[in-house]
């Protein structure tokens, strides 16, 4: 007797097509055996990671301004008065007096805010070496780590590939 195994190696998309066709009951089974896993991932599409955008959404630029308020110290010298000066002190010298005082000075300031923007939802994709199931991106090697989910999903004629090497 000769057994003959065929390995088929799936691309992304037809690995999400055959999930997609799945039972509910199975999809939700390999969505709990994923989630016991301890690695970090994302679930939700707004935290960004594992979910990847198929375009640049592109910076925006907006002009803001604000008020600003600044003090400034100024100096100033005045005569102040008459001192004895001179041979014996029988001149008159004027005195000079220093003074400082502290202005406000209020002003409108621009500047640039750049902001990220946001993918338009229908752009959002699961990153490379991700797969999409159930609302999730999973990575390759968590799946391929997770040996009752590669059972699984072999006894459903999935075939994964492993992560890749390099």
């Amino acid at each position: 007797m000769v057994a003959v195994v065929v390995v088929y190696t799936a691309t992304t998309t037809e690995i999400q097509n055959r999930i997609d066709q799945l039972p509910k009951s199975t999809q939700e089974n390999i969505l709990n055996i994923l989630q016991s896993t301890p690695a970090l991932r994302n679930d939700l599409k707004h935290k960004g990671e594992n979910w990847c955008c198929k375009i640049d959404p592109g910076v925006e630029a907006a002009s803001q301004t604000r008020q600003t308020t600044y003090h400034v110290t100024r100096h100033g010298r005045h005569r102040c008065g008459f001192d004895a000066c001179g041979f014996l002190g029988l001149a008159s010298c004027t005195r000079w007096c220093d003074e400082y005082w502290i202005e406000e000075h209020h002003g409108v300031e621009t500047y640039i805010v750049y902001t990220q923007r946001i993918c338009p939802n229908d752009q959002v994709i699961c990153c490379a070496q991700h797969i999409y199931v159930l609302g999730h991106c999973f990575s390759y090697k968590e799946i391929y780590n997770n040996q009752q989910l590669f059972a699984e999903l072999n006894d459903l004629g999935i075939v994964i590939p492993g992560p890749s090497v390099g």
